[in-house]
């Protein structure tokens, strides 16, 4: 060897240091395996729990209120417009005035005069057996015979049966004039009839047409009118809260879900699915008219179905894995999580293939 040695140098001293490098690979690997087993872990892939995107529906604000007026004949004819576009109304104000054509009131008017009459001639009749029975009570105080008393007597009497009868004339007249005078009033009031608003509003002013309103009360109040399809019809609840949005996105604002119909719109050429209106009350008001965005919060987290084994997934916490027990219910191809996971969790998206460790 000692001689090889001399003889070959280079070679020796190649050989040994090849020797102790493969030697020292071998040790290095037997030291480093096990670590590599623990650090597996590290090269799983993970999958983060979330929120499902907002449901958005399409919708249009509208006024709360809106009340069209159209021309009324059997009202009369139109006499008067007594509000002007634009102007703010409150309910029971007038809108509109209606004037019937003038009937023959001559009949209302002779009751009246002869009721008058009547009056006058009742009160005039009271008058003088008044000053009649003055008359003949002071005759009376005069010296008189018997027979002369007894007759001034008889015809007191007499007069007072007149003075009833004219009292009652007068009662009697006084209430057909007052009848015949609340006949005349009231007729002349049915010639004449007002529209009032029903509602508080701003007034637009339409066409005397047929087809359009001679005006409208509009509320300043708005909601907003959306509509769902089938498929996402059972998204939505009565009291959901739901934000809108403008769709220059200028403008967003919350709301609540009030109504949903639960009959579908008429089929059109447009649509290949039923359409259900439902309507939204604003927190603030938006302009009515703007087409907006519903979009309701869904609060539903989803997981693969790979990612549960024997009911529970393996959970990120720091550098470590922990098995944590889940409630689902399948949903297509994933799996809707019930309980046990919040949004933003770190789960092994395949949990069949971790290796638990000792």
């Amino acid at each position: 060897m000692k001689k090889f040695y001399k003889k070959h140098p280079l070679i020796v001293i190649l050989t040994s240091v090849i020797a102790a490098i493969i030697i020292g690979t071998i040790g290095l690997s037997a030291l480093l395996l096990p670590k590599q087993k623990t650090s597996k872990q590290d090269s799983y892939v993970l999958y983060t729990v979330k929120l499902e995107a907002d449901n958005i529906f399409k919708g249009n604000v509208t006024a709360k209120t809106s009340t069209d007026y159209r021309e009324d004949m059997s009202l009369g004819e139109l006499s008067q417009v007594n509000v002007s576009d634009g102007q703010e109304v409150k309910a029971g104000d007038v809108l509109l005035t209606y004037t019937k054509s003038s009937d023959d009131l001559s009949s209302q008017e002779f009751a009246i005069q002869s009721a008058e009459n009547d009056l006058a001639n009742a009160q005039a009749d009271v008058v003088e057996t008044e000053n009649k029975d003055a008359k003949l009570r002071k005759n009376m105080i005069k010296p008189k015979r018997i027979e002369e008393k007894e007759g001034i007597n008889t015809q007191i009497e007499s007069n007072n049966e007149a003075w009833k009868a004219a009292q009652r004339s007068v009662t009697a007249a006084t209430l057909a004039r007052d009848q015949a005078q609340a006949s005349l009033a009231s007729q002349k009031d049915k010639q004449t009839a007002t529209v009032t608003a029903k509602t508080d509003g701003l007034v637009i002013m339409g066409t005397k047409s047929e087809t359009s309103p001679l005006l409208s009360v509009v509320s300043r109040e708005t909601l907003v009118n959306g509509k769902t399809s089938e498929y996402d019809y059972d998204k939505l609840k009565v009291n959901d809260v739901v934000s809108v949005e403008t769709v220059d996105l200028s403008k967003k604002v919350t709301g609540k879900i009030s109504y949903i119909s639960p009959v579908p719109d008429k089929a059109t050429s447009e649509t290949s699915s039923s359409q259900y209106n439902f309507k939204v009350v604003l927190d603030e008001p938006l302009q009515n008219g703007y087409t907006v965005q519903i979009h309701r919060p869904n609060e539903t987290l989803y997981i693969p179905k790979t990612s549960v084994k024997n009911g529970q997934v393996y959970l990120k916490s720091g550098k470590k894995f922990n098995r944590v027990a889940v409630e689902t219910k399948e949903s297509g191809s994933r799996l809707q999580v019930i309980s046990g996971l919040n949004s933003g969790d770190k789960i092994i998206e395949e949990a069949a293939a971790y290796v638990d460790m000792p």
